[in-house]
This record gives C-alpha cells, structure tokens and sequence, in this order.
C-alpha cells in the first residue's frame, strides 16, 4: 500500500469514527411556494452554504408524506444528510396507534373522529427506522394524512436527522408575504453573532399545580445548562402567574425587550391561546361577591335556552338566599363584552401577537397544542410571522404531561449547536420546530463535539473529558443509543456522583430502560433526591413498578411531603396500585408512630377518604374479567389500564387475552392497555404471554400485530 493511499484510509477512518462528514439540508417545498418566495429561499440556501452546510432545494407537487420521507430517506442513505425544513404546504402526518410515544395523548381513537384522535407530528419525517401503514387521505382537508404504526416498527423514537416546519398562518398571497417577511427578519438575525444570555421564564397558573417548589428549581438548572446568563438582574427573570392579579402586560413587556434571546413558557394551552392566569383571588366582601356574578354570568350563557336560565336563577336564589339584583344585567351586550375584555387579559390570544411584536428569538411553549399545524392558525406559528426578531418556537401538536422535562439537554443551544441539532435528541411524537431548525446563538468557547458520531469510544472519551453537564448528557444519551454494553454500571456511578440536577435527571431517564432490578433500587436514592423533578418521577414510577417493597417510601412521601404539592400529588395515584390492604395498614402504622403530625385523626380521616376513592377506581378495573358486563363497558375498564397498572390483576387479565371465546374486540383493547405496563414488575409475564398468543392467533391478524406490538413496547424497558 503507497504512502498516499494509507494516508486516504486513515482520514476516511478516522471521518467514519469522529463521525465528522459533509453536512447536507433538505430544504421541502412545495412548488407554488417556492415560485413565490425563490430569492428569499435561494439567500436562505446561500447563508446555510457559508456556514458549511450544503442545502438543497427540493421544490415538487407533494401528494403524499411518502415522497418527501422518499426523498429525505435515499439523501440520508447517500451520506451527510443532517435535518430538513418544511416549508409552505408540505403534507402532515397524522400519526395513529402509538399513543406511546406521546407524553399525554390517549384519546380514544374508536371513539373520536381520525383527525382528533390522530397526533400530527413530523417524527415521520425524522425517524427512517418507523414503519407505518398508510390509511388515506383525509377528505376535506387534503394536507393531512393518516397512517398507523405497524406492529414490526421500532417501539421507541430514535431521530435520524432533525427538522422544523414554515407553515403560513395566512392564505394565498398573504400567506408567501409571511414566509418573505420571515426569511429577511431571519437572515438578519443570522448575520448576528448573538450569544444566548439573557433569558426570561414564565410559569402559568395550574401549571405544575402552582407548586412553589417545583417552581424555584428552575433556576437551578437553568444556571447549570447557562451560566453565562446570569450575569445581572435583568439577564435571567422567572416569573409566576401570581406576581400580579394580570400578568398579560409583564409577559408582553418581556416578550418585546430588544436583547431578549430565550422566552420559556410553562403554561396550559389551545392552538389559539396562552392561558397565563385565571380569575385572580377576591380579597374582601365586595371582591367575592364580584367573582360570584362572574361565575354566575358565565354558567348562564352556556345555558341554549331562556328556560334552562331562569330554572338555574331560580335554584341559586333558593340556594344561595339570593336577591333578584344579583342577576341584573347578566346577559346584556354591556356585561359581555366587560367579562370578555376582562377574560383577554388572562392570556395571550392570536390575535395579540402582532401587536406584540415578539422579540425573543427563540420561544419555548411547554404547553398543550400551541404548536398544533394541522389548523390554519396557531400560537407557534403566529410567533414567527409576526413583526419583531423571534425566529423558532418549540411548541407541541397536541396535549402534553405537566410532568415531562422540557429542558432535558436544553444547554446545547446555549454552547452554539443549532435548534435541531438539540431538539432530535429530545424530540417525542407531539414536540416540533416551527421555524428554521438550523438556526443558532454564537458559542463561549469555540467547542464543538461531533454530533452524529457513532462510535462509542469517541462518546466514552467525551463523557470522561468533558467538564460541561449538557455535553456529558448528551454523551450518555449516545452511548444509550449505541448499546454500550457498560451502560447500567455508567449511569448508577453518573447519578450517585453527580452534582448537577441535569445530569443526574439524564442519568435517571436512561436506567429505567434496563431490565434489572438496577432502576427499583435506584428509586429507593432518587425518591429523596435534592431535585423537585426526580423525586417527582421517582414516586411516579414506584407506582408504575408496583413492587410492595415501596409502599413504606409512598407512605412516608403521602404523610410527610405535603409542600412538595406535585411530589404529594404523585403519591396518591399509587394508592391503588400496590396491595391495598398491605398500603392502607403501613399508613396507619407510620401515622401512630409520627411526632411531628399533630392532628392526626384528621389526617387519618382524609386518607381514609381518598383511599376510598382510589379503590372505587380500582373497583371498576374488575369490569375487564366480569362476563356479566356489557361489552362497552369492560373496554371501558381496559382503556383505565393505560393510566392505571393494576400489577396484581395481571393473572386476571392475561386469563382474557387468552381466552378465544371472549369478544376479539376486547381482546384487542386489552393487548394494547398491557403494552402501558413498561416498568411493571410484572412485565415479564405479559410479553411471554402476548408472543405465546400471537404464536396461536393466525386468524386475526390484528390481534396478533397488537401482541406483538405491546410485547415490543415492553421490551424496550427490558435491555
């Protein structure tokens, strides 16, 4: 071999292991947009060309997802392809059966219309290794399309490349001056080189259940994914729904400073508004009295009829010894537009932000459907069109769980890697860009790990040498994906000897997927964790294990931790799902034995109460196996299973899914409900059983795909 052949290999080896290779971007557009909007496009693909990105444009008549996952895929397979932006009217996967991979969404999908129970989401586009039946097109809105994931496909969503949507909020010709407008603001924040540091987060009402100390550890970790924010008092501000009885004018305020860089919304949402907050709280006489009318006015234009309404004033006036001057004016024109103003101030609607002309240049909504596309017009994408410097927004497609991280490796885009580069580490069904997914602030240190590598000595190397958190995270992220065969032993040492929250939450994530009893043991550590969130979802995930071995833990949180409100929360939902008898005896022993709690009668008292309660729900869960219930209502009681693990009816309920004579549609609703039981202690049992009865199942094969489909969700916890 000649000098300058090994020299080639070398380099192409050492390529191949950094993971270092031409960058490629798919640039997905349709071709009466691209006609319209071509010189902004083509600058954009210039910028992407000077920064090392070679950007191609792909401009066609786009009748399905399929051609676009097409084209992306056969770029992906030539080498070098790294993310792509949608842009103009690009189709929208509407995603079926695999609610999964969803933090929230479990609407019933026999139940509700496709396009309601569907989740559109782009992870068709970023995920090659997904494998999906195509079910059609809808038929009045021809951009969506629906397709159910196949039973073959990998349970668990692992992005190939990353992506970000530029879809107008407007018709026609509006609609191209949206996307012109959208690209000059880019390109002209693009040519900056502004360093994420000034950063402002907003906590809404009912979010987190107003926990305060849920609420006061963000600037824990937002100090350790940003250090070089905090700097001033004006640098990093956290704000809480009840600083004032109206925050809307705050917010905005904050949402229009020129230097503002990051603007994180914790908050509930509609794909047209922002609830900040509610009805602030009456402090005197006169204020509850106010309040009261309100509510009284409200429930009464919810009523269709004039005689619903005078039969409600009737009551609340026999019930409440009410005067006929309280109901005065109710329904005028006046009164309705005074509670309508009053109720503008509580949110943010669409049609307010254009008026505010929002300047962060990147806004982060850890909301329900503010980022839902599939509609004309939605908050995410109303950020980025309007008038002022914000460029990106993350926001989701449908509902999303209060108890998810939104900030898992957050600090990446703070060390200059762009948007996509961070969110395809993260990204779940529902979470999408909307915006330019290249986008990025300027980097503190000139840095740069090589993102798309696969080798594991390489990540090895940088979680050894690296001395930033995010970066370690993230390094423990890939070894995850690449099946380091050390992984169990890496992340027990990561967690027990790190001090940063962020770290040991990444580390938390990752040891619940190994089938040992490494993660149960961990729970027993992290349940006391100084970090509101672990402790959140370490009492969480006793429930979903189930083991009696935790019930003197949740009983201990129930009775002790009532501050931690959404810790506390957590407690009472795993009730039910150890063995009753066994919870309800270590409650009472640990009550008598408390020198702390004084009234202990009355604590006694109300967890007598709410345990009733739980076992009422428990109760209904023996509708599964009871043969002398209707049918609706056993699948009823199967679909309680998805937010209910009932570990010691597994027996019971496996006895139904192997029984023929029972209804096949029961059958396959209960196959699907045993998938949800990914921790349980008896996740073993239900995927030798699921593969034992799909083996026999060869004459419906839906059943079958739906065994096996829940056997290989399970087994994605079971490594």
């Amino acid at each position: 071999m000649t000098k300058r052949v090994l020299t080639l290999f070398v380099a192409i080896l050492l390529s191949v292991l950094s993971g270092a290779a031409e960058r490629k971007f798919a640039i997905v557009i349709d071709n009466e947009t691209y006609s319209a909007c071509k010189a902004e496009i083509e600058n954009y693909r210039t910028v992407l060309e000077s920064e090392g990105i070679s950007a191609v444009v792909v401009a066609r008549v786009w009748s399905t997802p399929m051609q676009v996952r097409d084209v992306l895929h056969n770029m992906y397979l030539s080498g070098g392809l790294e993310g792509a932006v949608f842009i103009g009217q690009i189709p929208i996967p509407m995603i079926r059966d695999a609610q999964h991979f969803t933090s929230a969404f479990k609407m019933d999908q026999e139940l509700f219309p496709f396009r309601s129970s569907s989740v559109p989401s782009d992870r068709f586009y970023d995920d090659f290794d997904l494998k999906f039946d195509y079910l059609g097109r809808d038929s009045t809105e021809g951009l969506l399309h629906y397709f159910s994931l196949k039973s073959n496909s990998p349970q668990r969503i692992v992005c190939d490349i990353y992506s970000g949507r530029i879809k107008p909020t407007k018709k026609g010709e509006d609609g191209y001056r949206q996307i012109k407008e959208y690209f000059t603001k880019l390109l002209k924040e693009r040519s900056s080189s502004n360093n994420l540091d000034v950063i402002t987060s907003y906590t809404g009402e009912g979010s987190f259940s107003n926990s305060l100390t849920a609420w006061k550890e963000e600037g824990i970790t937002l100090r350790e994914q940003f250090p070089n924010a905090f700097k001033d008092k004006n640098s990093v501000k956290f704000l809480l729904f009840n600083m004032y009885p109206f925050m809307k004018d705050v917010v905005t305020g904050e949402l229009q400073r020129e230097e503002l860089d990051l603007m994180i919304f914790h908050e509930h949402g509609m794909p047209h508004r922002q609830y900040l907050t509610s009805n602030p709280p009456s402090k005197d006489v006169s204020e509850h009295a106010l309040a009261a009318k309100k509510l009284f006015r409200a429930a009464l234009r919810r009523e269709k009829s004039q005689e619903s309404r005078e039969l409600l004033i009737k009551r609340w006036r026999e019930r409440y010894r009410l005067e006929d001057s309280w109901f005065e004016g109710a329904l005028s024109r006046e009164m309705e537009i005074a509670d309508s103003l009053e109720d503008l101030k509580m949110g943010i609607v669409i049609e307010d932000v254009e008026i505010i002309k929002p300047n962060a240049r990147v806004v982060i909504f850890d909301a329900c459907y503010n980022g839902d596309f599939r509609e004309d017009r939605y908050i995410a994408g109303e950020y980025i069109f309007a008038p002022g410097k914000t460029v990106v927004t993350i926001a989701n497609s449908v509902n999303v769980l209060q108890d998810k991280s939104s900030s898992d490796l957050m600090g990446l885009i703070g060390l200059g890697y762009s948007i996509g580069e961070w969110m395809m580490n993260v990204n779940i069904l529902e979470s999408h860009i909307i915006g330019d997914p290249t986008f990025k602030f300027g980097t503190h240190d000139g840095r740069r790990t090589e993102l798309f590598s696969k080798s594991e000595d390489y990540w090895l190397n940088v979680y050894k040498t690296s001395d930033n958190s995010e970066i370690r995270g993230l390094a423990l992220y890939k070894l995850f994906n690449l099946n380091h065969s050390g992984m169990q032993e890496l992340l027990l040492k990561c967690y027990r000897n790190s001090r940063e929250y962020s770290l040991r939450l990444q580390a938390f994530h990752l040891i619940q997927y190994y089938n040992e009893n490494r993660f149960a043991e961990l729970l027993k550590k992290s349940v006391y964790d100084p970090y509101e969130f672990i402790r959140r979802r370490s009492v969480f995930s006793m429930g979903r294990v189930g083991s009696d071995l935790f019930i003197p833990i949740v009983a201990s949180v129930y009775l002790n931790d009532n501050l931690d409100e959404r810790v506390h929360f957590n407690s009472m939902f795993c009730f039910d799902l150890f063995n009753q008898e066994k919870f309800q005896n270590e409650v009472k022993k640990q009550l008598e034995q408390s020198s702390s709690i004084y009234n202990k009668d009355l604590v006694w008292s109300d967890f007598v109460q709410r345990m009733e309660s739980r076992k009422r729900i428990a109760a209904m869960s023996n509708d599964v196996t009871d043969t002398s219930k209707s049918l609706k209502a056993r699948l009823s009681a199967v679909r309680m299973l998805r937010n209910n693990a009932y570990h010691g009816k597994v027996d019971e309920y496996l006895k139904v899914l192997r029984d023929k004579n029972e209804d096949v549609t029961l059958r396959i609703a209960l196959a699907e409900a045993l998938g949800w039981f990914t921790l349980s202690h008896r996740r073993g049992e239900i995927v030798a059983a699921c593969k034992k009865i799909a083996e026999s199942e060869v004459t419906n094969p839906k059943l079958r795909d739906e065994l096996l489909k829940s056997a290989a969700r399970i087994e994605v916890y079971m490594r």
